[in-house]
């Protein structure tokens, strides 16, 4: 496995991902912090509010203002509004209350009303709350103008001392801010590092897989519990399942060919003795010669019924299993078959019937058809050891046609039914020829029926013999 790709992607990964998670723990405080300082903020307004409600209360009641103030100042003595200030000015500018420490003075120099003093002046009715530059300090100033409009009540609030104090944000804020950024970081770190770790550890292994060079030791891959873990152990198990595959092809074609080596050589070996006799021998009379020609011309026809069955194998094979089909009326199909059996004697003695109705259509190919029905009827002859063969009609579903080819005899052990379909399979252990042929029929019988779109099983029937069920798609 590269580090150096590892990393690379790590950071690719990881940079992104905690660049958004400080800006959303950076969002998150902002908001945080904003919301705290603005509602602190308006804690000390309604303050500065509640100390001008209460000079204009006191007015109203007929309290001495300056005494007012003096208590209000008392009272908010070493408190967040310590540096306060409170001026009191009747509605011609004339001041007639104030803490002397702290005066809010209207006038200038030139004896003209601040203007910033003079704003809220004429909106003081209003109970406004400003933030302004005063005497060089940013202060926080209320008004507040009695209801009959004899009296207006400042009250100024610097943002100095306590009340910087006040409107700080906690210090431990920023350091459970920082804490939280370190652990986001840390945690996005390792976690892309180890999503990291999985993809490549998945990438080196589909490089493997795809290859076919995977190394000795892949059973002792560690693959994460989680979805790129899965599709590691999916990807193993397909591969292994391919080298299976690729395995039993291999050992199946190996099979293959060393039987057709085995069924070519076998009639070969006849007729080259059988020639080899009657050459190597001048004097052999007539009736030997006729003999030994006459046996290999059986074993030249028998060679080239072989050769012709392997060949229409293979091309079933390359062409995928797949052949062309037109409607084809089985019940006239069925009628043919039953004559030609009749005519050439192919049932060795056994009879044959069938029983198939009339206008059954159905898809398939004509000559190979024949050819399957054909193989079907010289199995029963050959192995069967019955005396009736019969072709059926069953059912038609799901837009298939469903027959029965049965016979009466013997059937076979269990332990072949599954096997009668592969290729050269016989069911006595020796293979010798006392079973038949080469073990080509049934197997053509199936690649037959399939290419057409149809299917075949084989079972033995309770009262003696073996069922062909097949079924082949139907023409409307």
């Amino acid at each position: 496995m590269s580090r150096q790709h590892i990393l690379r992607l790590h950071w690719k990964l990881f940079f992104p991902l905690v660049g958004l998670l400080w800006l959303i723990i950076g969002i998150t405080i902002f908001y945080f912090v904003s919301h705290e300082k603005q509602r602190q903020k308006e804690n000390l307004e309604n303050r500065l509010l509640n100390v001008n409600n209460t000079v204009v209360g006191a007015y109203e009641r007929g309290v001495d203002l300056q005494k007012t103030v003096d208590f209000i100042r008392l009272f908010t003595n070493n408190t967040t509004l310590d540096p306060l200030r409170i001026t009191v000015y009747d509605d011609d500018g004339v001041m007639i209350a104030d803490n002397p420490e702290a005066t809010i003075v209207l006038y200038d120099g030139d004896g003209k009303m601040k203007p910033e003093l003079a704003a809220l002046w004429d909106d003081c009715g209003n109970a406004t709350v400003r933030d302004m530059a005063y005497d060089d300090k940013e202060s926080m100033i209320c008004s507040r103008e009695s209801p009959d409009g004899r009296i207006h009540s400042f009250a100024a609030l610097p943002y100095e001392g306590e009340v910087i104090d006040f409107l700080r944000i906690d210090p431990m804020v920023w350091i459970v801010v920082i804490l939280l950024g370190l652990v986001s970081s840390v945690s996005a770190y390792f976690g892309v590092r180890a999503l990291c770790r999985n993809v490549y550890t998945l990438r080196d292994f589909a490089r493997a897989v795809s290859s076919d060079n995977l190394p000795d030791d892949i059973d002792s891959w560690q693959f994460s519990k989680d979805e790129l873990g899965d599709v590691s152990r999916d990807l193993l198990a397909l591969y292994r399942e391919k080298i299976h595959a690729q395995q039993e092809k291999i050992y199946h074609e190996r099979q293959i060919g060393m039987n057709i080596s085995h069924e070519l050589n076998t009639p070969v070996g006849i007729i080259k003795g059988y020639l080899d006799a009657v050459m190597n021998d001048a004097d052999m009379p007539e009736e030997t010669r006729r003999r030994f020609l006459r046996r290999a011309q059986q074993n030249t026809d028998r060679l080239t019924t072989l050769v012709g069955d392997v060949g229409m194998v293979m091309r079933l094979q390359e062409n995928q299993g797949r052949v062309a089909v037109a409607p084809i009326d089985f019940h006239h199909m069925a009628l043919r078959l039953a004559e030609d059996v009749r005519q050439g004697h192919m049932a060795d003695g056994m009879e044959f019937d069938f029983e198939i109705p009339e206008k059954c259509v159905v898809l398939a190919h004509e000559p190979l058809l024949a050819n399957a029905l054909l193989n079907l009827v010289y199995n029963a002859a050959k192995h069967s050891g019955g005396t009736r063969m019969s072709l059926s009609w069953l059912r038609e579903e799901d837009g298939r046609h469903f027959f029965a080819f049965a016979d009466n005899g013997s059937g076979v052990d269990e332990e072949h039914i599954g096997r009668l379909f592969d290729l050269f399979y016989r069911v006595d252990p020796g293979r010798s020829r006392k079973s038949g042929g080469p073990g080509l029929g049934l197997p053509l019988v199936r690649r037959i029926i399939t290419a057409m779109g149809g299917s075949i099983t084989v079972e033995n029937i309770p009262t003696g013999g073996l069922r062909f069920t097949f079924s082949l798609p139907a023409a409307h």
